[in-house]
């Protein structure tokens, strides 16, 4: 019996330089995991700071293009689904060769084997948290992207990483918080992929953005590659999600 295809799901990477070894070990799964006839899917926040196209992110994240090219010349198919740090994407990957690759603003359905898995990066789970949705939508916006547009790049650049090295600094991964808030927490994005999976809907969930590696039935976050060094797979002749290791040295 032939191998069924997989989907390979990264997020949270948060990507800072190529010269870090985290960054290369990055390139290698991106080479290495996927064949062809596999499913790419990036969920957001690959990048520490990416947003537009602009010649200063392109330039610093070649490497990772053009591994992303390479393995879409083999037959692996490949989609980003921005998050909350890298978005207006697609024009970049038209101009580094990857025109392919399709990028999505909220989520994307891969359907393989007969089967619907659906990948976003978890951003939107969090319904009560209005101020962020306000931005996110602001951002996102013709009028967004165009102050996105006008912005230098080498400022926003700054402006980024001074706004990344503040929320990092500010917030701790969840198995750091108290189970009581981590409890509240998971249950959010339980709810969240109970509305989302089911009959008529997508056969399987898979998100980032929390930083927590949990999941029910039909669902699984990432979590956070730089600590838990894990993927997520997808079988879809089982319809099985798996969290694999990999050596995200």
């Amino acid at each position: 019996m032939s191998s069924s295809p997989h989907a390979h799901i990264l997020s949270d990477l948060h990507l800072l330089h190529p010269n870090e070894e985290f960054y290369r070990s990055v390139l290698r799964f991106i080479r290495e995991v996927p064949r062809p006839g596999d499913h790419l899917a990036l969920a957001g926040d690959i990048f520490d700071v990416y947003v537009g196209n602009k010649t200063v992110f392109r330039e610093l994240h070649r490497p990772f293009f053009e591994a992303v090219r390479e393995v879409a010349a083999t037959g692996v198919r490949a989609s980003h689904v921005e998050g909350n740090h890298d978005f207006w994407l697609a024009e970049s990957y038209a101009e580094m060769g990857c025109s392919e690759v399709l990028v999505h603003g909220d989520f994307i359905e891969i359907e393989l084997e007969g089967r619907r898995l659906r990948v976003e990066h978890g951003d939107l789970a969090d319904s009560s948290d209005r101020f962020y949705l306000f931005l996110r939508r602001f951002f996102r916006s013709s009028l967004g992207r165009g102050l996105v547009t006008a912005f230098p790049g080498g400022a926003l650049d700054r402006l980024g990483q001074l706004w990344s090295n503040t929320s990092r600094d500010a917030k701790r991964l969840p198995e750091e918080w108290s189970a009581e808030d981590r409890d509240r927490l998971r249950a959010m994005f339980f709810d969240y992929s109970r509305r989302r999976v089911g009959p008529g809907k997508a056969d399987a969930l898979v998100m980032g953005h929390c930083h927590d590696p949990h999941g029910c039935e039909g669902y699984m976050n990432v979590g956070f590659p730089r600590r838990h060094r894990q993927w997520v797979r997808w079988n879809p002749r089982i319809n099985a999600l798996e969290r694999l290791a990999y050596d995200f040295a």
